[in-house]
């Protein structure tokens, strides 16, 4: 499985270290995945004394662009807006990009977001897509060999963490 708490965790961190103090987490369905995720976005704003509002934390589902855009938009109409978004991964991005940009707000110049996964597309993006990169390749070989070695009669079932990388692209700005 990939660390889904660091990620998190590293992403929230780099927001702060920004300087971002109104940072906001659209969240995937409440899974193990979710759990682990909002873990480790709490353990950065906890550790950056950050407090962050109930309104700042919200739901949306995985890979729905059109979900992560209705949840962008309700963060956007807040009193208080954010000046930072964690997505929930970096295909529903596309969905709080367009909310964003269809208010004539800039990114990141006006608000800064990150997704999660690493997928080629951020690559491409503009801006490109600062996010957690899921290794999904090891993650797939390592499922792999643990599926034979359990057919085989050789291995007992255990998890496997493994770790990610964090890419920076220019979808985050410094708060001053």
């Amino acid at each position: 499985v990939s660390d889904n708490q660091e990620g998190a965790y590293r992403l929230a961190s780099h927001l702060a270290e920004q300087g971002h103090r109104k940072i906001a987490f659209i969240h995937g369905e409440r899974t193990l995945v979710t759990q682990k995720r909002i873990r480790g976005f709490n353990k950065a704003m906890e550790e950056y004394g950050i407090v962050t509002p109930t309104e700042y934390m919200v739901e949306a589902r995985y890979h729905d662009a059109a979900s992560v855009r209705k949840a962008t938009a309700a963060l956007l109409d807040l009193e208080q807006p954010p000046t930072a978004i964690m997505f929930p991964d970096d295909y529903s991005f596309i969905g709080g990009q367009t909310e964003i940009l269809e208010r004539g707000l800039s990114i990141p110049d006006d608000i800064s977001a990150c997704g999660y996964d690493g997928i080629n597309l951020s690559k491409i993006l503009n801006p490109n897509l600062t996010t957690w990169h899921q290794d999904a390749d090891r993650i797939g070989k390592e499922s792999v060999r643990k599926l034979v070695e359990s057919i085989e009669g050789t291995s007992v079932a255990e998890q496997i963490m493994v770790s990610g990388e964090f890419l920076s692209g220019n979808s985050v700005s410094k708060q001053i």
